[in-house]
């Protein structure tokens, strides 16, 4: 099981967070005070920690930084007024950070990202995975802006903090910036930062994602989300190296690598006028797509191997690894990681059959674009159809006259069936 470190002094918040986290599947330790923490991080080897930088006492999260063993992914906590200590965490070593308040999911997400379990799903050895990893580490050695683009749950972020390990820029911060997820009132601010009273609620100055990633790398996560007006600013930022925080007047010159992602087409957001061509041609120099998982072959197996046994699974039945091979994985890698972690929870004896895979109906090809709407219902059926008989053979212990009953059919059907969809040993 995965071990987390939680450092935060409010009681409420501590038990609020440890909750959350051990029903992640995280075996969590819960201190207080950084003199807990310390004593902790000498006692125990976690794989991951999750500190409030303003801590009570003698020591805060920046020495928490300090003592935390090299390779040990960090996600700071920061509150309003404690901006400056965020960005002194990164530069001291922290993966990212999250404001208070923030949603639960969202820190879940980035601890997620950090996790050495994340980290270990740029995984495969199929030919086309192989050659994006090449392609990636031709471009981290570029110095040019790096473009990478699929569908959801692909990697894209993974794969960025790849470029970002083997760049130039390794030494510096990696700063994510999800553009969807981010108020449109508040992009501005957040990736160029505020000058004190620039707008209401601004009682003291605080510095930008751009400020924050020099020396490194910032990552826009969903750049096709970005409004207009604030693509023509990003792209003074690239052209020149210099921006303006919000109510500032002094130029601020960055040299920050910019890696931009999207699972948008951005070419037809250009013919639209949705996205600067401009900017695009910047963003662009050098582009990187990565495949969804349905084209990746064999390492689809590698992937569910490996989150079987991130979830404390055993084993697949031949009938799951048949399902788990023809489904179309719409939600690519994310999808199953949640898939094989629901699983793994449902089965008991860590056996993982197909009826605990929970997969199948109108979602399995809905990740494809590339098929008519009766090749997708057609596809759809298959997988479900699959599904059935497959659990109905196990639930019977194979045999194929009481699977039939049990499924409404002919004993002669079934066998055709099992046959036309690839069940026969």
């Amino acid at each position: 099981m995965r071990s987390i470190l939680l450092v935060e002094d409010k009681r409420g918040m501590r038990v609020m967070l440890k909750t959350a986290l051990s029903e992640e599947g995280w075996a969590v330790t819960a201190v207080a005070d950084g003199v807990s923490a310390l004593k902790a991080l000498k006692a125990e080897t976690f794989h991951a920690i999750l500190t409030d930088v303003c801590l009570p006492g003698k020591y805060n999260g920046l020495d928490i930084l300090k003592e935390a063993p090299p390779g040990i992914p960090v996600l700071v906590m920061t509150a309003f007024g404690t901006i400056d200590m965020a960005v002194a965490a990164m530069k001291n070593g922290a993966q990212d950070f999250i404001s208070k308040p923030f949603e639960l999911d969202e820190l879940l997400e980035k601890l997620g990202a950090l996790c050495r379990e994340s980290g270990d799903c740029m995984l495969g050895m199929s030919e086309t995975f192989t050659d994006i990893v090449a392609r990636a580490e031709r471009a981290a050695g570029s110095g040019m802006n790096v473009l990478i683009l699929g569908e959801s749950g692909t990697g894209k972020e993974l794969l960025a903090r790849r470029i970002h390990r083997t760049s130039s820029k390794a030494d510096g911060p990696f700063i994510p910036v999800n553009c969807a997820a981010i108020p449109e009132n508040l992009m501005e601010s957040e990736l160029f930062g505020a000058e004190k009273g620039a707008y209401t609620g601004s009682s003291e100055a605080r510095p930008g994602r751009f400020t924050m990633a020099m020396g490194g790398v910032i990552f826009l996560d969903e750049i096709g989300d970005l409004d207009l007006s604030l693509q023509g600013k990003l792209l003074r930022v690239l052209e020149s190296g210099t921006y303006h925080s919000v109510g500032g007047k002094e130029e601020i010159s960055t040299d920050a690598l910019v890696l931009s992602a999207s699972n948008r087409d951005l070419m037809k957001l250009t013919d639209n006028g949705k996205f600067r061509e401009d900017l695009y041609y910047r963003i662009s120099e050098f582009p990187v797509k990565l495949p969804p998982l349905r084209e990746r072959g064999g390492d689809i197996d590698i992937l569910a191997e490996h989150f079987l046994k991130i979830y404390g699974g055993q084993s697949f039945t031949p009938a799951a690894i048949s399902l788990i091979r023809d489904y179309r994985w719409p939600g690519n890698i994310r999808e199953m990681k949640s898939v094989i972690r629901r699983a793994c929870i449902n089965s008991a004896d860590g056996s993982v059959s197909a009826e605990y895979l929970e997969i199948g109906d109108d979602r399995s090809a809905a990740g494809s674009s590339f098929l008519s709407l009766k090749e997708e219902s057609a596809a759809a059926a298959r997988v479900k159809e699959k599904q059935l008989i497959t659990g109905a053979l196990e639930r019977t212990g194979g045999n194929r006259t009481r699977a039939a009953e049990s499924l409404g059919v002919t004993y002669r059907t079934l066998l055709t069936k099992i046959k036309e969809l690839g069940l026969a040993e």
